[in-house]
């Protein structure tokens, strides 16, 4: 590290943090390293020495006066994030206003290119959500209560795409509380719920009309074989007084038969108010693809 430390010193940095990496894929370690600039709106900034050579990791135009970050840290990995077969840089900043940024560089043979930059006002998370090897990039908005909503980045060959939205927990202590305040918060519950493997409680948000149409038992047959279940693209289409119509897409995982099918359907909702909260009372839903899952985590 006094190595190191030395080298950062001639090339006029005081780092945050700093040590060995192979962050361009050839036999040579580099250094690797964060510093705070100075001045009077200081920010977080990257670099790596690679012998006499110093590379600056820099954020979009966009994102200068944020940089990397509005805080000194030292949030930093060095690995194949995507499974390209290339070593990405990981760098993980915040803001004055409470959101996290996320920042991906990797080598281009003659610079460190920004593979990807990402702020979450409610969090960034990385998952391997499909077994792949490959992470996804989470960003979570701000919370609505214990819900809050994310957007999943795939790596699709040559950049980071949009692929899906959902609902998920801002906590992941239980028992959840399944929100019913609104239309919207009350459907999310209800899959949620049946994601968590919590029958009882997303029984308990179907309306008094829909319990009756279908006893508990009968209805949780329905579900034996759901591993996953995630809703997205919540919308409410209509809402009248204590009637609502609320659309979304629902994303579910079933073991059929040793194999893990994924299925995506357009659901519809009729939603009712009643005193203890909104429910769900009748919907349809349509297939809109399915596959078979090869991957599972």
């Amino acid at each position: 590290m006094e190595a190191g430390a030395s080298l950062a010193a001639r090339a006029g940095i005081q780092p945050l943090c700093i040590r060995q990496e192979n962050t361009d894929d050839d036999p040579e370690l580099e250094w690797v390293g964060l510093y705070l600039t100075s001045g009077e709106a200081p920010h977080l900034q990257g670099f790596i020495l690679d012998g006499p050579n110093r590379y600056d990791l820099i954020p979009p135009e966009s994102e200068e006066t944020k940089g990397l970050g509005e805080f000194p840290t030292c949030q930093l990995e060095v690995r194949d994030l995507n499974a390209d077969g290339r070593t990405e840089i990981i760098i993980w900043g915040h803001t004055r206003t409470g959101a996290t940024l996320l920042h991906l560089f990797v080598w281009e043979g003659d610079r460190y290119a920004l593979l990807g930059g990402f702020e979450g006002k409610g969090g960034i998370r990385l998952e391997n959500r499909d077994g792949d090897l490959a992470d996804e990039v989470i960003v979570r908005w701000r919370p609505e209560g214990a819900l809050v909503w994310e957007v999943i980045y795939t790596w699709d060959g040559t950049h980071y795409a949009w692929t899906w939205d959902r609902y998920a927990w801002f906590y992941l202590d239980r028992p959840h509380p399944y929100p019913d305040d609104t239309p919207i918060h009350a459907l999310a519950s209800f899959y949620l719920a049946l994601n968590d493997r919590d029958l009882p409680a997303a029984y308990r948000m179907l309306s008094p009309a829909a319990r009756a149409a279908r006893p508990y038992k009968e209805w949780a047959l329905g579900f034996a074989t759901t591993v996953r279940v995630e809703v997205g693209a919540v919308r409410a289409t209509r809402q009248e007084g204590d009637r609502a119509t609320v659309a979304a897409q629902v994303r579910a995982l079933d073991n059929v038969d040793g194999r893990v099918i994924a299925t995506v359907y357009a659901v519809e909702w009729q939603m009712v108010r009643l005193e203890e909260g909104w429910r769900l009372d009748w919907g349809t839903a349509e297939p809109l693809e399915r596959w078979e899952a090869r991957y599972y985590p």
